[in-house]
């Protein structure tokens, strides 16, 4: 997975400090290091969770002003990337799959703005390997009521979820076989109302959590 970075920042990044700072915090590394290591407060981290893999802790390199909403792009220490929008994923390299550009039909909404009955729009992706372009799935989000059937991390307590609300992304395709249902968490980090912890697929077969860390 130790793979070249392909693209380039559109702003300076302090590279060597960034991948120090994560230094052994990689996907699939042996074991679980980000509950235990010291974390440099300089520094923003996502800690991350391939299914059935031990975590890693990413870094926060720089942010992209868009339109849409910034865009943060995060890095590991095997310079694994990681792009995320509104909390959702929107761009990453060096992964088992990878989604290396994604567009909306319509900007979903705020998530302070979901109404009961949810949305539906489109979304486009171009996915790595196998170049598969223009990937197209339906998308309906929702609000979650209820944590009940959500199947939380031992480091997210119950009493912690219950602070943040919580909502569902799913597939709706007909066709191939469709990405499961993402779930997200948007609550108070640091003074700011975002997207604290997430479920979310690249393919029906690998699925990632991702937490602001420490959370």
């Amino acid at each position: 997975m130790a793979l070249p970075l392909f693209g380039c920042a559109s702003s300076d990044a302090p590279w060597i400090e960034i991948l120090t700072a994560a230094a052994s915090q990689q996907l699939g590394h042996k074991e679980d290091a980000s509950l235990t290591a010291k974390l440099n407060p300089a520094y923003r981290y996502l800690r991350v969770q391939a299914q059935g893999q031990p975590a890693a802790l990413m870094v926060l390199g720089y942010v992209d002003p868009d339109p849409l909403g910034d865009i943060q792009v995060w890095y590991s220490s095997q310079r694994e990337v990681i792009k995320l929008q509104n909390g959702r994923i929107v761009s990453t390299t060096a992964l088992k799959t990878n989604w290396r550009a994604v567009r909306f039909s319509v900007v979903p909404p705020a998530w302070s703005d979901v109404l009961p009955e949810g949305s539906f729009y489109s979304r486009l992706r171009d996915e790595m390997p196998g170049h598969r372009y223009g990937l197209s799935d339906r998308l309906h989000l929702k609000p979650e009521t209820a944590l009940a059937g959500i199947a939380l991390p031992v480091w997210l307590s119950h009493e912690q979820a219950n602070t943040y609300r919580w909502f569902s992304e799913t597939t709706l395709n007909s066709g191939e076989p469709s990405l499961p249902a993402s779930l997200f968490a948007w609550g108070a980090y640091r003074g700011q109302l975002t997207v604290v912890y997430s479920q979310q697929c690249l393919s029906p077969a690998y699925c990632l959590t991702l937490q602001l860390w420490p959370g």
